[in-house]
């Protein structure tokens, strides 16, 4: 019996992190959210623009992470359900948004 909960121990928080790794919209979220400064939910038709084609997901087991397929450089990446935008200003430059400073207001 301790050697079974002994390896749930070990195991189970590998088992936790590849069951909840972030989704690629998710990453899309986190990104534009952070360009646009805005904290509310991004609509639909965001991530049907055709820009998103410029970011490639990557999956490995317990994390999950998005690069510039141009530049190949590492844009997000995220561990159970937390998502870091690593790079700020791809997508502000990438749909043309204005960047914002810290009081929120448009350079």
């Amino acid at each position: 019996m301790k050697k079974w909960f002994i390896m749930l121990l070990v195991f189970g928080p590998f088992f936790y992190a590849n069951h909840k790794k972030p989704p690629m919209i998710k990453h899309q979220q986190a990104i534009y959210q952070l360009a646009a400064g805005k904290s509310e939910a991004v609509d639909e038709e965001v991530y049907a623009q055709p820009q998103w084609e410029g970011l490639e997901y990557v999956d490995w087991k317990f994390v999950t992470a998005t690069r510039d397929k141009s530049k190949q450089s590492l844009v997000s990446f995220g561990i159970v359900d937390y998502i870091k935008v690593v790079d700020n200003e791809w997508a502000t430059k990438t749909f043309g948004l204005k960047p914002k400073d810290s009081d929120g207001i448009s350079k």
